[in-house]
């Protein structure tokens, strides 16, 4: 459970009180360039959004001050910027787009107090690690058993070749997945370690030998892409499953053929939904961004940028003990990626849905009806 007594000794970044604070300061850090910048593209797209409607309603507190900081992909810069933003009196940073960036950031928020909301990291023990951490992000506890039912409970496909990146995302997603196919009566019947010497050739034996029901391809965006290309031209006719990795717009589109017919477990997002928030939603963001479609990342980043501005709603803030007991706090509220609290240690409540690519676009592919 989240240990609220624990940040009464913690530095405060508000004035004691409340009422004489001016200027009420987030930050945001995203990977803007690097290899992770498709992510921090959707996202700050989200955020940015999520933020100038406030400010146009008259929703925002008094003397909101957003500040945009570029973590490069790096882990260490995101570590970086995130502790001078609440050097600067950020009293939440907006940030932690893969879980690498965010388990970097996580002793800057515990050196100086203050709250992390990441809007995409998704490695189960983050939140547990720390009272200052919540995500707006499913785990992959829950992509990873969602994943593992959709094959072998729902297409009776027992058989798995995974095919994986090397790096912390792959270690926290495969051993859930893993152990869920397991436990449902399906078998890993191999790995192939996408960018290792020799990988293509293991990947065609693995093909021509095993005759695996369904390939897992498990990584970020780019490795997808490159297992793919491979994937393809090996004329696999298998289902390929991938994570949500792939869903954003970039990787989407520059995937093309590559990426038709792949399926993932994501949060389930209908952005064709005539119901609001989201019918509003997709209006003002293909308005905002040259008649783009939002994504699962802008999305996201969208909601996560209203429940820092819920957490801030109403009476000033008397301490980050206040900020943490109105984020666990939160009920009731609805953003475009469904209902929105937080369970104790700050995880998300969220229920998956299968997703797939069909003609160049994400659709809704789950076999249960939408509750």
């Amino acid at each position: 459970m989240k240990r609220l007594g624990l940040c009464v000794a913690l530095v405060s970044l508000l004035v004691a009180g409340g009422c004489s604070q001016k200027k009420v300061k987030i930050g945001v850090v995203l990977p803007e360039t690097g290899e992770s910048s498709p992510y921090g593209s959707s996202l700050r797209s989200g955020i940015k959004l999520a933020f100038d409607k406030a400010e146009a309603e008259g929703k925002a507190p008094v003397g909101l001050e957003i500040v945009y900081r570029d973590s490069g992909s790096s882990p260490s810069r995101a570590a970086t910027e995130t502790e001078e933003l609440f050097k600067q009196g950020a009293v939440i940073v907006i940030g932690g787009a893969t879980s690498a960036e965010a388990r970097s950031m996580i002793p800057s928020a515990e050196k100086t107090g203050g709250v992390i909301l990441s809007p995409s990291a998704s490695a189960p023990e983050l939140a547990a690690s720390s009272n200052l951490f919540f995500r707006v992000f499913p785990s992959d506890s829950l992509e990873g058993a969602r994943a593992a039912k959709n094959l072998v409970v729902d297409r009776k496909l027992k058989r798995v070749l995974i095919v994986q990146e090397d790096n912390p995302y792959t270690h926290s997603l495969l051993p859930v997945f893993t152990a869920e196919l397991k436990k449902l009566g399906g078998e890993i019947v191999g790995s192939v370690t996408i960018g290792r010497d020799g990988w293509e050739k293991e990947l065609k034996d693995a093909l021509a030998n095993i005759k695996p029901e369904a390939l897992y391809v498990c990584g970020y965006g780019e490795a997808i892409l490159q297992g793919l290309l491979e994937i393809r031209g090996l004329e696999y006719a298998g289902l390929v499953m991938t994570t949500s990795a792939i869903s954003t717009v970039d990787l989407v589109w520059r995937g093309g053929k590559l990426v038709e017919g792949v399926t993932f477990a994501a949060t389930g997002i209908d952005f064709g939904s005539q119901q609001e928030p989201m019918k509003s939603f997709v209006v003002k963001y293909k308005d905002a961004n040259n008649n783009l479609v939002p994504d699962l990342y802008a999305a996201h980043g969208y909601d996560t940028a209203f429940v820092a501005l819920w957490a801030l709603e109403g009476p000033p803030l008397q301490g980050k003990t206040d900020l943490l007991e109105r984020l666990l706090g939160l009920s009731g509220r609805v953003g475009v990626t469904g209902p929105i609290s937080f369970d104790d240690v700050g995880n998300a409540n969220y229920r998956l849905r299968m997703q797939c690519v069909r003609g160049g676009k994400v659709e809704d592919c789950d076999p249960e009806p939408r509750s």
